[in-house]
């Protein structure tokens, strides 16, 4: 839950209304609630008498929503007891309830485990933090006089501003400010049991000096919130000490994020908390700007609250809700079997010689049963459209580039075309791209790039990752071997699991100020393992002081999960696209400022450049003619992921290629955790079978589909074999790594290894029960 919010997402909404007034009607209005017999008798008591609350106005007060709309300048929110008629609460609840019901029975069957954030979320619904949902509505579910009355108090607080300036600046000229916009609005449900959350604003300032607000909140409880039901509790006064922009601020726009740095005393306030318990059918309105959080519920009923958020028209949020999905379009479940005609590997080969781009059925063996590829480790199968876009370039695009015809002209095509593609599937820009023949290649020659830089002198060092696959360990071996530097070993946690240690305190133990590089792989290719790679990217560069390069292999990982190279914080990222359905080639990323000022061998008749214009876009790092047939299907494997986003994982068809992705890699996520616990409670119950590597089905998100295995009585290469004999096509061997005897305690060699089964996202369930049932047998 400390990463909920983010500035603007927020609806935070909406935290979750509840507003125990407990806290200051004892203080400031004991003499009404002492003897009340109930909650709520005692809290509209305290309402109605003690109107010295300034920030309680009701709503029979002369000029109450200008009152309300002072508050909310003042004291950055104002409460209104009362507001709705009971009419108008019934009608709200009954819309805005029965769309929470259609949507919630929507997730729940089609297995859906959202995650926290409205980014993971979809347009229809997000968890704001765990329990706690937001689910817009449209703004014709609301009653008109409902929002009529809400937003004559949010036009006098958000206009303020704008009308003092407008009369102030011509005496003989009137004009009125375009009125608020609502931005969103809907119901936030808080199940019973869900945590209370962290302090934190909805949205950051936009200048040094303190201003009127751009955006404010408003919630209605749907039914008598008590303080057992948890409570939006809000700081009076912090919208203005939410300003990161003032000296002396001890934070930043982190303050939007729920986080347990987050508190009163972090803004520099004395105030006390107000929290509010009230009457079904009042309103809290707030600053988005102010400090608040939503309390647990502790109750055994759901808290249902409507929100509404109004925004100045002059003012656009970067982001709000950032979902980018649709519910309505979502389905994991039905992916791999639609997906799986269109991979001609899956299918049974075409003529006596097994040509041609697909087949009928899926492909058999001897013993008649379909073959199951287990071999998702090794290389996943080509998409249909990877194969015909190889072919479209060999037919109509056989030439080099910078040629004034169709043909020279397809070629320079491929090469950018490529570009736009990896940068979107990586998060970078187009020219921090580097092509080359494999992930092996590119690694050796950052490598020798290092070697000349002058980086690594004696008494420097480098660290590396003990679990990685050879291709992200030895180019880095031999370097400091040539450099005469030290070679030191991430730390590994002591389970058995095949996990790097990423805790600051493990990796002090081998990174220092001396370190120049790091390198470690994002996924174990042997194990499945996924190693938090940016918590040590952000460490190693502490530690370093800045100076150490890291480099992260991504291989593994790629087929699994989106990729992010910011997100991760890393310095240079390589991956191969025949690892996620198209050819065989490898891609680098590298930082802009890296990739322009490392020295690097190439030919005389190149620039010395990164990719523009006057270099028909190849880079200081390419050598050589460029095999354009796979640049060709490299972008159409990224594109069929980009699709997978769009057929079934809820993303518009008109999104940017980036959305798209990342909407097919949560969508492959999901189907490919289904796999990981199917097959981890299955295995769990064979006898006499083990795994090395992360074994527990409740932590399966912690490893990719891939397992290496083993069965008594059978070595690593016999198993394999008695596999495939069965029509489980697998492989056994160390896999290019060199952990296997120091994880397994001597018991596996690094010589014979394990066997490896490894699953991909066109894998269905029941392939996993075939392979299952196959190990069962043996």
């Amino acid at each position: 839950s400390d990463q909920v919010g983010k500035q603007a997402q927020k609806a935070c909404s909406m935290c979750a209304f509840a507003i125990p007034v407990t806290m200051f009607l004892q203080r400031f209005a004991s003499r009404t609630v002492r003897h009340a017999p109930c909650a709520w008798p005692r809290a509209r008591r305290a309402f109605s008498t003690a109107s010295h609350i300034p920030w309680r106005i009701s709503p029979d007060e002369p000029e109450f929503e200008a009152r309300a709309a002072a508050s909310i300048l003042e004291h950055g929110f104002a409460i209104v007891p009362n507001l709705m008629s009971q009419t108008e609460l019934a009608g709200l609840r009954v819309t805005l309830v029965s769309r929470t019901e259609e949507t919630l029975s929507l997730v729940h069957s089609r297995k859906i485990d959202l995650q926290v954030g409205s980014a993971a979320g979809f347009n229809e619904l997000c968890l704001r933090s765990p329990g706690r949902f937001d689910v817009p509505c449209d703004q014709d579910d609301i009653p008109s006089d409902v929002l009529d009355r809400i937003s004559r108090i949010t036009a006098r607080a958000l206009l303020h501003d704008d009308a003092v300036s407008e009369s102030s600046s011509a005496a003989t000229r009137v004009q009125t400010p375009p009125d608020p916009v609502l931005e969103a609005c809907g119901i936030v449900r808080a199940e019973p049991g869900c945590p209370k959350q962290l302090w934190h604003a909805d949205s950051v300032h936009v200048s040094p000096g303190h201003m009127p607000p751009n955006m404010i909140n408003v919630l209605v409880p749907l039914r008598d919130v008590t303080a057992a039901d948890g409570a939006t509790e809000v700081l009076p006064g912090s919208h203005v000490l939410t300003n990161h922009w003032r000296d002396g601020a001890l934070f930043g726009e982190g303050i939007v994020y729920q986080n347990s740095e987050n508190s009163p005393e972090l803004v520099g306030s004395k105030a006390q908390p107000v929290a509010a318990e009230m009457p079904a059918g009042s309103a809290l309105l707030f600053d988005d700007r102010i400090l608040h959080r939503g309390g647990g519920n502790a109750s055994s009923n759901r808290r249902d609250v409507a929100f509404m958020s109004y925004r100045k028209a002059s003012y656009r949020p970067s982001a709000y809700y950032e979902a980018t999905r649709s519910l309505r379009t979502y389905n994991h479940r039905a992916m791999s079997e639609s997906v799986r005609s269109e991979f001609p590997g899956l299918s049974s080969p075409r003529g006596p010689s097994g040509g041609g781009a697909s087949g009928g059925g899926a492909r058999t063996g001897s013993s008649g049963l379909p073959q199951v590829f287990a071999d998702g480790a090794s290389g996943s199968q080509v998409h249909a459209s990877v194969v015909e876009a190889m072919v479209e370039q060999l037919r109509c695009g056989t030439a080099n580039i910078g040629g004034a015809y169709e043909t020279s002209r397809r070629a320079g095509l491929a090469v950018v075309n490529v570009r736009g593609a990896m940068a979107d599937f990586l998060n970078c820009a187009p020219d921090e791209i580097v092509i080359g023949a494999s992930m092996s290649v590119l690694t050796y020659h950052v490598a020798r790039a290092l070697r000349s830089s002058g980086r690594l002198v004696p008494g420097s060092n480098v660290v590396l990752d003990p679990i990685s696959h050879g291709s992200n360990v030895w180019p880095w071996v031999q370097l400091a071997k040539a450099c005469d530097v030290e070679v030191r070993w991430l730390p590994v946690v002591a389970t058995g699991e095949c996990l790097l240690d990423t805790r600051p305190e493990a990796l002090a133990t081998v990174i220092d100020a001396q370190t120049r590089l790091v390198a470690a792989g994002a996924a174990s290719n042997g194990v499945g393992s996924i190693h938090d790679v940016r918590a040590l990217c952000a460490t190693a560069g502490e530690l370093s002081g800045g100076r150490a390069l890291r480099y992260v292999d991504a291989v593994h990982f790629a087929p699994h999960a989106v990729v992010d190279v910011q997100a991760i914080g890393c310095d240079m990222l390589a991956c191969s696209p025949y690892k996620f359905f198209g050819p065989h080639s490898g891609m680098l990323f590298g930082r802009r400022d890296l990739l322009a000022s490392l020295p690097v061998d190439h030919l005389d008749c190149q620039t010395d450049q990164l990719p523009c214009e006057e270099n028909c876009h190849m880079s200081r790092w390419e050598l050589g003619t460029q095999n354009y047939e796979a640049l060709a299907g490299v972008v159409a494997a990224v594109d069929y992921i980009a699709d997978i986003g769009v057929r079934f994982g809820g993303a518009d068809a008109s999104a940017p290629r980036r959305v798209r992705l990342e909407a097919a890699w949560q969508a492959i996520e999901a189907h490919e955790q289904e796999l990981k616990v199917h097959f981890l409670q299955g295995a769990a119950q064979i006898q006499g079978f083990s795994l090395l590597g992360i074994a527990d089905p409740t932590r399966a998100k912690a490893r990719t589909a891939t397992f290496a295995v083993a069965k008594e009585g059978l070595g690593a290469a016999a198993l394999a074999d008695a596999l495939c004999a069965r029509g489980i096509w697998c492989t056994a061997g160390n896999h290019y790594a060199g952990f296997w005897s120091e994880q397994t305690g001597g018991k596996v060699s690094v010589e014979e290894g394990m066997a490896r089964i490894g699953f991909l996202h066109y894998n269905t369930l029941e392939e996993i029960d075939r392979v299952l049932f196959t190990l069962k047998c043996l």
